[in-house]
């Protein structure tokens, strides 16, 4: 059984290499592919704010968060949550662009203050609960109660975690470090995801979501959550970067980084397919499977085996590619070519006719 979620978890980090080569050859994301995508981004942020909240107990539908946001509920949470959320999106999109990080202890409290503004918890926004005690519900370790000292020592672990480990390993690390340490009396899960999401988006991934509307999401999550921080069973070492990056160590990671490279791998496809958009449209698979000189069929086919790349819209829409996207098979070779052509030199006008040929394609 060990042997074959590790087998599963290698095929995984290879897709995921394979796309995030894809990514770099295309430029990486910046602000530019942002606004291209901004719908699609919307939805992501929706789509975090109703699995993040729905792990700690509070369910928002889609219905429920689009009234939340016209302003006709008072589901305060969910509101802060979008925002805060859109907040940090946005900073660590700056951060990439400016090649800095904000990743420190105000940064963090900053979060924890928007998530609690206006909420029974105003007086203690942004406030690391030093001297309280704290428990995980359902967790075998207990929170040290230097709050304070140790969120210090993780945002100087952070950047040593990123530098030493695999991308989706460093990940699984920074997030359940964050949910160990638990510096605060609540919501250090909706913070530790979005601090997660900081760090993924500042890496130049796209943001990615723990699922928990259904149970058995949320008892997968709680579950490679606990294999992976055996390393604190047993009590927390001195609050120094050095001696908690050698406690998680003792983790077992593989179930939470692949829980996180699973839900990285859904959105990373279609950020792949919006950014080969600077060099050249995406195309119907008729006019994709015409140009790879292959039967419509097929391009399915290596959709369901990882091998091709297309771009599913959020909601409804025909699927778009492009023959660049093929990544190859034994059979046949990826065709794209070593040199790209000069990025368009209209692409940043092109915005807002990009963004109407993928959302609204019946204009066309």
């Amino acid at each position: 059984m060990l042997r074959k979620a590790e087998t599963a978890y290698s095929k995984l980090r290879r897709a995921l290499e394979e796309r995030l080569a894809l990514l770099r050859r295309f430029g990486g994301i910046d602000l530019h592919l942002v606004q291209v995508a901004n719908e699609e981004w919307l939805y992501m942020l929706q789509e975090d704010t109703r699995h993040s909240l729905a792990i700690e107990g509070y369910f928002a539908t889609e219905r429920e968060l689009r009234d939340v946001l016209k302003g006709k509920k008072g589901a305060v949470e969910v509101l802060n949550y979008f925002r805060t959320a859109q907040f940090v999106y946005e900073q660590a999109l700056q951060d990439l662009q400016e090649g800095i990080w904000h990743l420190d202890v105000a940064f963090v409290n900053n979060i924890h203050g928007q998530l609690f503004r206006g909420t029974a918890l105003e007086g203690e926004r942004g406030r690391p609960a030093d001297g309280v005690e704290r428990r995980i519900q359902g967790a075998s370790i207990r929170p040290p109660l230097e709050a304070s000292d140790y969120l210090r020592a993780f945002v100087k672990a952070v950047p040593q975690i990123l530098r030493r480990d695999d991308l989706l390993e460093a990940l699984a690390k920074v997030h359940v470090l964050f949910e160990a340490i638990h510096p605060y009396r609540d919501g250090n899960g909706r913070v530790g995801r979005l601090v997660l999401n900081y760090v993924a988006i500042r890496s130049g991934l796209p943001p990615l979501v723990v699922k928990g509307l259904e149970a058995q999401d949320r008892e997968r999550y709680y579950k490679a959550l606990e294999r992976a921080d055996q390393g604190f069973h047993r009590g927390f070492p001195p609050p120094k970067p050095e001696a908690l990056v050698e406690a998680l160590d003792q983790g077992d990671w593989v179930p939470l980084a692949s829980l996180l490279g699973e839900s990285l791998l859904a959105r990373l496809d279609n950020v792949v397919a919006l950014a080969l958009m600077r060099f050249a449209d995406l195309l119907p698979l008729d006019e994709v499977a015409r140009a790879l000189g292959v039967a419509k069929p097929l391009l399915y086919v290596w959709v369901d085996r990882g091998r091709f790349v297309v771009y599913r819209r959020a909601g409804k829409g025909p699927l778009r590619s492009h023959p660049w996207l093929f990544l190859g098979t034994r059979e046949r070779p990826a065709p794209l070519p070593e040199s790209l052509p000069p990025i368009r030199p209209d692409w940043p006008e092109r915005v807002k006719d990009l963004q109407r040929l993928l959302f609204h394609p019946e204009d066309f």
